[in-house]
């Protein structure tokens, strides 16, 4: 339980950080005068905080079961497999993706630099930890259907995924401006 507790508080740490980070970039490109190029017509006078629904309550934890004065322990949750394998998104990325562009340089018939096809997190690590702090690339994800953003910080790799659900491209979590191409959402957030 400890660990548990432990592990929820990094990952809402984490959030956290994640959360102000982008605020703070955001705030940086609104100032600049960038925007989405399908945000509707918003400009930075429309934005107003964002209100974030409450958290639904912590789930009650039921007494152990005892037998003969001891608890009775369950066997461990076997976990399922995803169903999301490896051919199925190289599947969704030729049917889907690959009409859109997606991975193209806007202006050029040509895969963009940033582009690295289907690639793990360790590899994508790899490739950056030979790079400056700053350098991106984006790859499809090798466990959903969908992509990461990965970037390598002063502190090391980071990972943000991608929602490509829809019609539009952007980042699962507080980022809610959708872009009408891969290309764009780079370019916007570079």
């Amino acid at each position: 339980v400890r660990k548990s507790k432990a592990a929820d508080e990094k990952r809402r740490s984490l959030a956290r950080q994640a959360r102000d980070d982008y605020r703070r970039l955001s705030l940086q490109g609104i100032h600049r005068g960038k925007q989405a190029d399908i945000s509707k017509g918003a400009t930075a006078g429309d934005r107003r905080r964002l209100q974030y629904p409450p958290l639904p309550p912590k789930p009650k934890l039921l007494p152990p079961a005892m037998a003969n004065g001891r608890a009775i322990r369950k066997e461990g949750i076997q976990r399922t497999i995803s169903n999301s394998t490896e051919e199925s998104i190289i599947k969704w990325f030729k049917e889907e993706q690959f009409p859109l562009r997606a991975g193209y340089q806007k202006t050029a018939d040509t895969i963009a630099p940033w582009f690295h096809g289907i690639l793990t997190s360790k590899k994508a690590e790899e490739l950056l930890n030979k790079t400056v702090p700053g350098s991106f690339l984006v790859r499809v994800s090798e466990k959903i259907k969908g992509y990461v953003l990965s970037y390598r910080s002063v502190e090391g790799c980071k990972h943000f995924l991608i929602d490509a659900s829809s019609d539009s491209y952007s980042f699962l979590g507080v980022d809610q401006l959708q872009h009408s191409m891969l290309a764009d959402l780079v370019d916007y957030h570079k």
